[in-house]
């Protein structure tokens, strides 16, 4: 890696939104927001919506990650809703 370049990174875009979503869903529908509710509600809407790689510099990644949001927002929503709501009624804690 020379002077002035930064380290490419690649990550999945839907990871990021739906742990920002499952945050705040919880926070809306009265959740517990402990680690293991937080994970097992990420874990069941990332397995309901499909995986967006990319690779970016990883300065860069903001603007991937807005692009991808606008995109799938509403898919994201809904499966990020079911999710919480599926932990909230059977937490495993």
């Amino acid at each position: 890696m020379g002077i002035g370049k930064e380290r490419m990174i690649m990550t999945n875009i839907t990871e990021h939104i739906v742990k920002l979503q499952v945050r705040e869903t919880i926070k809306e529908l009265g959740c517990c927001d402990c680690e293991t509710c937080f994970l097992n509600a990420c874990a069941l809407a990332l397995n309901s919506l499909k995986s967006k790689y990319v690779t970016t510099c990883s300065g860069e990644i903001l603007s991937e990650f807005t692009a991808a949001e606008a995109n799938n927002k509403a898919e994201i929503l809904v499966e990020v809703t079911k999710a919480v709501m599926k932990v909230k009624q059977n937490p495993r804690h």
